[in-house]
């Protein structure tokens, strides 16, 4: 199993759209993101994503490209600031390779959480449309498979 942590594309700002889609820029590097991890052969089982319009507008580009075998679909507790330890035991039990689309903080202090156990560090400098591959590596934590952004790619 591998999951994979999508931060999602850059969004409009709240005064040009109340529920912050996502900008020209932000499809077209969620979109390169998702092509490359095509083009490398990346196979998904499920997307999940917020239920936050940039993230779900997200998970769609990615769903177009990556095609999940199983599912696409919203799911509670990714907002920015919601605590992310209730996902590590989710995740621990998945079977599946998932990818989660969500937000800053959250990503961040999950994203550590798996790898050191403590969510108050960051473990890499998260770009918007951004992305980043764990294995398990046995006792509830994950390694860093790789970490990419759309600069790196394009």
């Amino acid at each position: 199993m591998l999951l994979y942590l999508v931060r999602h594309g850059e969004a409009k700002r709240e005064e040009e759209d109340p529920q912050r889609g996502l900008t020209g820029e932000g499809l077209r590097n969620s979109g390169r993101m998702a092509e490359f991890l095509s083009f490398m052969d990346t196979q998904l089982d499920v997307i999940i994503h917020s239920p936050k319009k940039r993230a779900a507008e997200t998970a769609q580009v990615f769903a177009q490209y990556l095609k999940p075998k199983k599912s696409i679909g919203e799911a509670d507790g990714l907002l920015p600031n919601d605590d992310p330890k209730p996902w590590i035991g989710r995740i621990n039990a998945m079977e599946d390779d998932t990818a989660i689309v969500g937000h800053l903080p959250f990503l961040d202090r999950l994203l550590a959480l798996l790898v050191t156990g403590e969510a108050g560090m960051a473990i890499i400098d998260f770009k918007t449309s951004g992305a980043v591959c764990l294995k398990p590596a046995g006792g509830g934590r994950w390694l860093i498979e790789w970490a990419l952004s759309p600069e790196v790619i394009w």
